[in-house]
């Protein structure tokens, strides 16, 4: 039987059943505004496009919105970050009472300044993009390749750039976003598919598929429960990552920080960011139990609990629940373009 790998995108979205509309931003909305659309939606990112009275594109169809960027929650996050440390003009909070108070009033104060900023200056581009013609012919291996793990790009620029989503556009001239595909649909659609692999591969451990060899202890980014929510994002941009190990005094994993701590955030709630991480995301270690694996844990556990626990990523932990390595989505789409794992494609 041939590998699911090999269907054509179009094949596959047909094969993931019903998919929910396009969740968009338009670029006259506010960052609190977006806020809200992805909270109240559930989303951790939204595309944005043209406001209605912008015309991009003189050959797009009527009424057409043109795709200008996506905007995530870890992006609003950083630009508040960099805000508020350059307000209090300090490399780190300082003990004192009165100082910490001040930094919390005018942390509250400026929630509405960062609430009002024009969302259009924020957009990035942390998503790839497929017209029509190609994604109606490519099959999923050569999505992952190119859409997610962009071979093309990173080839030419000579570094590392992934995407977390890829955008669908049915017409070439607005480029107008008719549907996305995250990492997390197609990991989701694998761990149904085990047959994307070789015979045998789906029982390997992680630790024989070398998850732990790739990175030692010392290179998971993590933070004391006991640092500030501030302190702790300002790390996470400085070492480009989504997501962060909370550790006890022990080495002990204890928590997950990531950008999704923000979403529901108030306009008058920036000040919870001086709390320490450990009140900040109110994670306990019978919640952060379902974000952990032991290393002789198979692969079809680790794309099971992917698909269950709708995370971005997971911890392999040893016997003292200290973190050995984290895995990724993106973890695994470079797992999906081994040759030597996945079966040979062929035609569906």
């Amino acid at each position: 039987m041939a590998s699911e790998l090999s269907i054509t995108v179009s094949q596959f979205l047909e094969l993931s059943g019903p998919r929910p509309s396009v969740i968009s931003l338009t670029s006259d909305q506010s960052v609190g505004e977006a806020l809200h659309t992805l909270a109240s939606n559930k989303i951790m990112s939204a595309p944005v496009v043209a406001a209605a009275d912008v015309v991009m594109d003189s050959l797009a169809p009527e009424n057409a919105r043109q795709y200008l960027g996506m905007i995530d929650v870890q992006q609003l996050l950083f630009h508040a970050v960099r805000i508020l440390r350059e307000r209090i003009q300090a490399k780190h909070l300082d003990t004192d009472p009165a100082f910490k108070q001040q930094c919390w009033e005018l942390f509250q104060e400026m929630g509405d300044e960062l609430f009002e900023a024009e969302l259009l200056n924020l957009c990035g581009n942390d998503a790839g993009i497929i017209f029509p013609g190609w994604w109606t012919e490519a099959t999923l291996k050569e999505l992952i390749s190119v859409g997610f793990l962009r071979a093309d790009e990173q080839e030419a620029a000579h570094e590392e750039q992934t995407a977390h989503r890829v955008l669908i556009c049915n017409s070439s001239h607005s480029a107008q976003v008719d549907g996305i595909i995250s990492q997390s649909d197609v990991v989701r659609f694998v761990a149904d598919h085990p047959n994307c692999f070789e015979p045998g591969v789906i029982d390997k451990t992680l630790e024989e598929l070398e998850f732990l060899a790739q990175q030692t202890p010392t290179e998971i980014v993590s933070v004391n429960q006991k640092m500030s929510a501030l302190d702790a994002f300002e790390l996470m941009e400085r070492r480009g990552v989504s997501g962060l190990a909370v550790l006890n005094d022990e080495g002990q994993l204890v928590g997950n920080l990531s950008a999704s701590d923000l979403r529901g955030m108030g306009r008058h709630e920036f000040g919870d960011l001086l709390m320490s991480v450990e009140d900040f995301t109110l994670i306990n270690k019978d919640q952060v139990q379902g974000y952990c694996l032991p290393p002789d844990a198979t692969l079809d556990c680790l794309l099971q609990t992917f698909k269950e626990k709708r995370v971005h990523r997971l911890y392999v932990v040893d016997e003292r629940n200290s973190p050995m390595a984290v895995i990724t989505l993106t973890d695994v789409m470079r797992l999906l373009t081994q040759t030597s794992l996945v079966c040979r494609l062929a035609p569906f």
